[in-house]
């Protein structure tokens, strides 16, 4: 007897389906070879995730060791601007000495005009006293003027000595400034040329710290894109697997359900109203079996809410196209989220999937 409803076929199949396998071992081979092209294998899985997290803790590392190197930046700009203004405290302070230098020079200038002032009152002394020794000769009643007059000479000569002395002795004391003046110039010309080697080689270690910078960034850059590529290539896999999947459980669903009256197609239509994507679209259903009833089944590589959603437009819109109701909806995939499966059964959709334990390796 054919079976006319859904769960006369699955019983039927249950009863069946071992026996054509044992008798026709060319559809056994069709079958596992559909099911090995499906699913994959857990292994394989696992290998590909194992490497995916082998690249996020390379990438996390990368960025750790940027962010010790731009600390470090932070540092050395800090210890630079340090520097700068110590220099420029010290060209303040040698500005002072200037200062002060010059204005030695300007009391050493005017002492020196002193003594050749006394100089030439020596001079004019000596003259005198010259004169007073003629005029005692010709007048020797001017001898005690003249003596007293030579007295007050002495004292003065001796008073203009103590103070060519103290002059003296401001001079050595002057150039013993100047001496020690000197002895600080060179230290602190010495210091700032040490200075300058420093933050020659501060400079230099910038450098670098910047060409190590330079290269975590492009080691960064190459792993990014080797992620993207791999992102590319895993997009690419699922496409295959989804397409490849879907045609083989197709032309099985066919082979086995066609002797038994049933259609199985694949539907195909235009939709120019955009009644499922909000713009004229090719509207496609993976698996239409007719018979008594009308079942609309969609076949995923994996499985979303939004998915489940979209199943849900396409099936309005062949049942508007058809102008018949759709008595089973159903969703075929190894993988479906918690929110999809949750969404399907509050909509009426049947998901076929894999056991809980193998959708969450």
């Amino acid at each position: 007897m054919m079976p006319k409803t859904l769960e006369e076929l699955r019983q039927w199949l249950v009863s069946e389906l071992p026996k054509w396998l044992r008798e026709h071992p060319e559809l056994r081979y069709t079958l596992e070879g559909v099911l090995a092209e499906t699913f994959v294998r857990r292994d394989e899985w696992q290998n590909l995730m194992k490497a995916l997290e082998r690249l996020a803790e390379g990438q996390q590392e990368l960025q750790q060791t940027l962010q010790e190197v731009l600390r470090q930046q932070a540092e050395h700009s800090q210890a630079l601007r340090a520097l700068q203004e110590q220099q420029a405290e010290h060209s303040r302070i040698l500005q002072e000495h200037s200062r002060i230098l010059q204005e030695h020079t300007r009391i050493l200038q005017e002492h020196t005009a002193i003594l050749r002032e006394h100089t030439q009152a020596l001079r004019a002394l000596q003259e005198q006293q010259a004169e007073h020794t003629r005029i005692l000769q010709e007048h020797t009643q001017a001898l005690r003027a003249l003596q007293e007059q030579l007295a007050e000479h002495s004292r003065i000569l001796q008073e203009q000595t103590r103070i060519l002395q103290e002059h003296t002795q401001a001079l050595r004391a002057l150039q013993e400034q100047q001496a020690e003046h000197s002895r600080v110039l060179q230290e602190h010309a010495r210091a700032l040329q040490e200075q300058a080697e420093a933050i020659i080689g501060m400079q230099r270690r910038l450098i670098e710290h910047s060409e190590a910078i330079r290269s975590l960034q492009e080691e960064q850059s190459k792993h990014s894109e080797l992620l993207r590529r791999l992102d590319s290539k895993i997009g690419a896999l699922g496409r295959r697997w989804g397409l490849l999947s879907e045609a083989a459980f197709r032309e099985g669903m066919y082979e086995l359900l066609t002797p038994y009256g049933f259609r199985v197609e694949r539907f195909w239509a235009r939709d120019e109203e955009g009644f499922v994507f909000g713009r004229p679209e090719q509207i496609e259903i993976d698996l239409l079996v007719r018979n008594e009833t009308t079942i609309a089944a969609e076949i995923r590589s994996s499985v979303s809410k939004a998915d489940v959603w979209v199943f849900l437009r396409k099936v309005e819109f062949l049942e508007r196209l058809l102008n018949r109701k759709i008595d089973r909806k159903a969703i075929i995939s190894p993988f479906v989220d918690d929110d999809a499966l949750e969404f399907a059964q509050q909509t009426g959709v049947e998901v076929f999937t894999a056991p809980e334990e193998l959708r969450s390796t």
